[in-house]
């Protein structure tokens, strides 16, 4: 019988205002993966992501997907939402 590898990534979300350019948040795999992890940013003008999962943030806003997949094939993925809001002094009220 093969064992059961897990694992995930944390923090599963991320919120920062886009005044705080350039906040950078290191994701964690924690479990098993079949292989070295690799990060992807579904919209790298609102977060970028390195190689070794160093999440870039402020650069725009709004939200996006950070994909972490398991090994070079992709066939399996964890996410993480990461999300731009406007500075308080840019929310208009009316």
């Amino acid at each position: 019988m093969d064992q059961v590898q897990y694992w995930d990534v944390f923090p599963k979300t991320i919120k920062v205002s886009k005044s705080l350019l350039g906040t950078v948040v290191s994701l964690s795999v924690r479990g098993l993966p079949r292989g070295t992890v690799q990060f992807q940013s579904a919209d790298e003008i609102v977060a970028t992501v390195d190689v070794n999962g160093l999440v870039t943030l402020g650069l725009n806003v709004g939200s996006t997907v950070i994909v972490a997949y398991d090994s070079e094939d992709r066939t399996i993925a964890r996410y993480v939402i990461a999300e731009v809001v406007a500075a308080a002094s840019e929310i208009a009220v009316s």
